[in-house]
């Protein structure tokens, strides 16, 4: 591994850390016994900044290598960040601490994480180099070395590689590796490339680029079925992971993965029922924390995707903020149309996701329902297997299973004690809508828990009686805070009289500037005609342009606020076309 170890060298960054700070100036008198005694002291702000400014000291800030060495076994990573770029960047004067700290594990009595420390030597001459490289050599190939390669970053690519190619028990672990630190790298091809010339295995080579890459495509279906079908743990689980980032474009691969969800091997069954979940749907896998990098393509292009369907989506702006939009400029041009919006959403958003057509899902899993729910029921009844019950739950309900022994299994599991198991019923029993009345008083017992009050209060919305849709709006108004959005979305329909026990709360909420909450006050007309009026006097024209905006969409029982609203002089043309829409609507009476 020495040339190895030294070719990549050259390649590193000059930074150790994942994370990019920005410099921060040195505060002019601020001497090196006070950064020290920030950073043995401070809050976590403090200690990130006084380690940034020791590392602009550079050589200067000898004295704090201490502090430093000790600040690593903070467990905040962006103190663990900062102080190797300062330790570093202090140079020889750091190396012998940070020796001592990789072959003890420790610095003082505080164990220290091997990752960045060894990431920080391979910048300190060659020496230290060496030192890493020995480290490496002698730690026991195994979960512990392989998590310390992830923390080293990208220089960590090679040596996980080479134990991906060793053939042993711990090559499928190696690649997890790679596609944990995949999804966190900024990925090129040239380290991939050094690091696969000395695997001769195509289908490793194939496995390990796919796992870095993080994008498989379609004309990988062929392999991804041979890995799958294999007699090695470390391709199929890398083929079931790869087609369950593929979603609904490996439904061909739904037969040889339904034949692993029964395997012994944990993890090949997992990754087995997360793959066939994610064949039900066009999407890929909703990210699970038991399988490696699940995010779906766990890429740049993939987040990107992601981030932007977010921000296109109007709503996202109330539901992540529920504060002024940014009459100022935050929104810009988009705002009169996000005002819009606010009050109207309950009629253009679904209370809860459609029930799905089990007629759509592939037919091999079709056909092998009944198989889960066997299956279903046994795993949860062995808490090391429930993760199972939950992923095979989950496959049942992405299909829109509503047969009597899914719903007995989903009823039975809302009396249990573990969260995900209550969760998963809840999401299948949403699917069976007024199917799930008999358990009504148990999915309303779920309102109380906030790991599982959305499901619970969709759930009832689907079940559309007037003592559920009591109780989810009573929850609601329940909630210290802001209400999760997908628990307004659901009740966003009700009638007047079930929304009657929230009113209060509503107009509580709003006051506090969670304007979202006037598209359920509306619906009072003349009750809440006061609120909206008293707001048009408001020094924030956001403020008052929301409630411009909600007393045009109540129409006709907005009169009395006329001469307010005719008063009031806004400087934005979009704020004075706003203004005009919503007189109009009200003289119209519409």
């Amino acid at each position: 591994m020495n040339a190895l170890l030294i070719t990549l060298v050259v390649a590193l960054p000059g930074a150790s850390a994942a994370i990019a700070l920005q410099p921060v100036p040195i505060t002019v008198g601020q001497d090196i016994s006070e950064l020290i005694a920030q950073l043995e002291g401070g809050d976590p702000g403090q200690r990130l900044a006084a380690a940034q400014r020791v590392r602009d000291l550079g050589k200067r800030g000898a004295k704090a290598v201490p502090a430093l060495m000790q600040a690593l076994s903070s467990g905040d990573a962006q103190l663990v960040a900062a102080s190797c770029e300062a330790l570093v960047a202090i140079g020889p004067k750091a190396r012998a601490a940070l020796l001592e700290a990789l072959e003890s594990g420790s610095f003082g009595d505080a164990p220290v994480p091997p990752g960045p420390v060894a990431g920080a030597l391979l910048q300190l001459g060659k020496r230290a180099r060496l030192a890493v490289e020995a480290y490496i050599e002698a730690a026991e190939r195994g979960p512990a070395l392989f998590q310390t390669l992830e923390q080293l970053g990208e220089p960590g690519l090679p040596f996980l590689v080479e134990a991906a190619a060793g053939g042993d028990e711990f090559s499928a672990e190696a690649l997890r590796s790679i596609r944990r630190l995949a999804s966190r790298e900024v990925r090129t091809d040239e380290p991939l490339g050094k690091a696969l010339k000395g695997v001769g295995d195509d289908d490793l080579s194939g496995a390990i680029s796919i796992s870095w890459t993080q994008s498989p495509g379609r004309g990988d279906l062929g392999d991804l079925r041979r890995w799958i079908e294999s007699d090695r743990p470390e391709l199929v689980e890398t083929g079931l992971w790869a087609a369950g980032i593929l979603g609904g474009s490996a439904a061909a691969l739904a037969e040889p993965a339904l034949a692993r969800a029964s395997s012994s091997d944990a993890e090949v069954r997992r990754s087995a029922l997360w793959a066939l979940g994610s064949m039900v749907t066009a999407a890929p896998g909703l990210p699970n924390d038991a399988i490696t990098a699940s995010f779906p393509g766990a890429s740049a292009s993939a987040r990107k995707r992601a981030e932007a369907a977010a921000e296109g989506d109007a709503l996202f702006i109330w539901r992540e903020a529920g504060k002024p939009l940014g009459f100022r400029g935050r929104v810009g041009d988009r705002a009169r149309v996000l005002w819009a919006i606010a009050p109207t959403w309950t009629y253009s958003i679904e209370p809860f996701p459609p029930a799905p057509d089990p007629s759509a899902a592939p037919a091999p899993l079709q056909a092998a329902t009944g198989r889960l729910i066997s299956s279903a029921a046994s795993w949860a009844a062995d808490p090391s297997t429930r993760l199972d019950a939950a992923l095979a739950s989950r496959i049942l309900s992405e299909i829109g299973v509503i047969s009597e022994a899914a719903l007995t299994l989903w009823a039975g599991w809302l009396e249990s004690s573990d969260t995900d198991l209550r969760r998963e019923a809840l999401v299948g029993l949403r699917s069976a809508g007024r199917a799930a009345i008999e358990v009504e008083p148990l999915v309303i017992k779920q309102l109380s828990d906030p790991s599982t009050q959305v499901v619970a209060a969709q759930v009832l919305a689907a079940i559309a009686t007037p003592s559920a849709w009591t109780a989810a709006v009573e929850a609601v108004a329940a909630i210290d805070g802001k209400p999760p959005f997908p628990m307004l979305a659901a009740i966003g329909r009700f009638d007047l009289a079930a929304l009657r026990p929230g009113l209060d709360r509503f107009r509580e909420l709003y006051r506090e500037g969670h304007y979202i909450m006037s598209a359920l006050m509306i619906r009072f007309g003349d009750e809440v005609l006061e609120d909206f009026t008293f707001e048009l006097g408001a020094g924030l024209a956001d403020r008052r342009m929301v409630a411009a905006e909600s007393l045009g969409h109540m129409g006709a029982a907005a009169r009395s606020a006329l001469p307010k609203l005719k008063a009031l002089k806004e400087r934005s043309p979009i704020a004075q076309q706003l203004l005009v829409d919503a007189i109009s609507r009200i003289q119209a009476g519409g």
